[in-house]
C-alpha cells in the first residue's frame, strides 16, 4: 500500500457514490480521489451498494483512502433505504467529515438529507441530463431536487448539464462548471488493416443509440471493406445483435463486451461513434479524441461540447441518413480520418485536462466550506 500522509489542515471529504463499476461518472470520482487525496482533501469513498469492482478496490487500497459500502450483498431492495439511512447516519457520526460530496442522484438522495441534518456542508455533483427513472414518479422526483437545490455548490461537467440543473429548480449562481478530466495523451496511428473499423463504447442501454447506428449501418454503400465493433455490456446486447442480423449486418458487426483498457480499444479503431439519444459528457469519445480518433455522434447535450468543428460529425438523432453519409465519407477517406483525428485530439486537450478538473473540483470544497465559516 502506498503511504500517504496529507498536509494538515486539509477537509476531510467523503465521497459518495451508488457503486464503483466502469461508468464513466465512477471512473471520474475514482480518478479525482486518486489526484487529491494526501494532498488537498482526505478522502473516505461510500457506495451504496457493494458493486465495487476489483481494479477500483485495488486503487482505493493502493492509496490508502477508506471504503465503505453502505449496503449489504443480497440485502432486498424494500430495506435497503432504512438500512442505508442508518449506516451513513453512523458512519458521518464517526467520521465527522468536513463535508459530503455524493455524485449521482442515488447517492445525493441516500446520504445528502443526513448531512444536512449534521450540518455536515454538501456539495452536489451533477453529471447527467436526463436523471433516473426513479424520477419518473413526481414525489420521488420533487424529493431529489429539493435534496440538490439546498446544497450551497452544485457542480456540472458540461455546459448542458449546468442547463439540465436550472431546468431542475438548481440556482444558476450556486453552479460551478467543472468538466472531466483525462491525463494528457498523444495522438496514436490509426490502426490501418484491410477494413476500416468503426468503435462503439457504450453499455447497452436504451438511450445508448446502438439500434440508431444499425439503422444508419444498413444504408451505408461503399466498395470500401469496414466493420463496427460494439464494446460494453448490458441487457439489450442480444437484441441489438438480432437486429443487426436483421438488417444483414451480421457479418460486419462484432461484439467484444467489457473493455477494461479503452485507449487499447481506441488503437484498433479508426473511428469513434456515439449516437445516444443523450449525453451529459461522453467520456467514451472524450478518450477517443485522446487516441486521435475523428468523432461521430449525435447533437445532443454534453455531445456537441466534445466534437468540435472539423472534428467529425454532429448529427441530428433522427437522422439516420445524415449519420450514414458522415460515416461514409470517413469510411472512403483516410485523409479526412486522420485530419479530423488530429482536430478532435487539439481540442479534448485543452478542454478536458485533468489539472483543471482537479482544481475545480477542490475549489468548489472550498467554496462550500466557507459558505459553512
Amino acid at each position: 500500500m502506498r503511504d500517504r500522509v496529507a498536509r494538515a489542515g486539509v477537509p476531510h471529504v467523503v465521497f459518495a457514490i451508488g457503486g464503483l463499476r466502469r461508468g464513466g461518472s465512477e471512473l471520474q470520482m475514482l480518478r479525482l480521489v486518486e489526484l487529491t487525496h494526501g494532498t488537498s482533501c482526505r478522502a473516505t469513498v461510500v457506495t451504496l451498494s457493494p458493486d465495487v469492482t476489483d481494479e477500483a478496490r485495488a486503487r482505493l487500497e493502493r492509496l490508502g483512502v477508506e471504503l465503505v459500502s453502505l449496503s449489504p450483498p443480497r440485502l432486498p431492495r424494500p430495506l435497503r433505504p432504512p438500512v442505508v439511512a442508518g449506516r451513513i447516519l453512523r458512519l458521518l457520526r464517526r467520521l465527522r467529515p468536513d463535508l459530503l460530496y455524493p455524485w449521482l442522484e442515488q447517492a445525493s438522495a441516500a446520504t445528502a438529507p443526513v448531512a444536512y441534518a449534521l450540518r455536515i456542508p454538501v456539495v452536489i455533483g451533477r453529471r447527467n441530463i436526463s436523471g433516473i427513472e426513479a424520477e419518473r414518479w413526481r414525489p420521488i422526483r420533487q424529493a431529489i431536487w429539493a435534496i440538490e437545490g439546498r446544497a450551497p455548490v452544485v457542480t456540472a461537467n458540461s455546459e448542458a448539464v449546468v442547463e439540465a440543473a436550472v431546468r431542475r429548480g438548481i440556482r444558476r449562481e450556486r453552479l460551478r462548471l467543472v468538466r472531466n478530466g483525462h491525463g494528457a495523451l498523444p495522438p496514436l496511428p490509426l490502426p490501418g488493416g484491410s477494413a476500416v473499423r468503426l468503435g462503439y463504447l457504450a453499455n447497452f442501454r436504451p438511450e445508448k443509440g446502438h439500434l440508431r447506428l444499425l439503422e444508419a449501418l444498413s444504408r451505408v454503400r461503399l466498395g470500401t471493406p469496414w466493420t463496427c465493433v460494439f464494446a460494453g455490456e448490458g441487457p439489450l446486447a442480444e437484441s441489438v445483435a438480432r437486429r443487426a442480423a436483421e438488417l444483414g449486418l451480421a457479418e460486419r458487426v462484432s461484439f467484444v463486451g467489457e473493455v477494461k483498457d479503452s485507449r487499447a480499444f481506441w488503437a484498433s479503431a479508426d473511428i469513434a461513434v456515439l449516437l445516444s439519444d443523450h449525453e451529459g459528457s461522453p467520456n467514451a469519445l472524450i478518450e477517443a479524441a485522446f487516441a486521435g480518433r475523428p468523432l461521430v455522434g449525435t447533437a445532443v447535450g454534453g455531445t456537441i461540447e466534445v466534437i468540435p468543428a472539423d472534428g467529425g460529425a454532429l448529427i441530428e438523432p433522427a437522422d439516420c441518413d445524415a449519420a450514414a453519409a458522415a460515416l461514409s465519407t470517413l469510411i472512403e477517406s483516410p485523409e479526412r480520418r486522420l485530419a479530423a483525428g488530429l482536430v478532435a485530439h487539439a481540442h479534448v486537450s485543452a478542454r478536458y485536462a485533468e489539472d483543471r478538473f482537479a482544481e475545480g473540483h477542490m475549489a468548489a470544497v472550498e467554496e462550500a466550506l466557507g459558505s459553512r465559516r
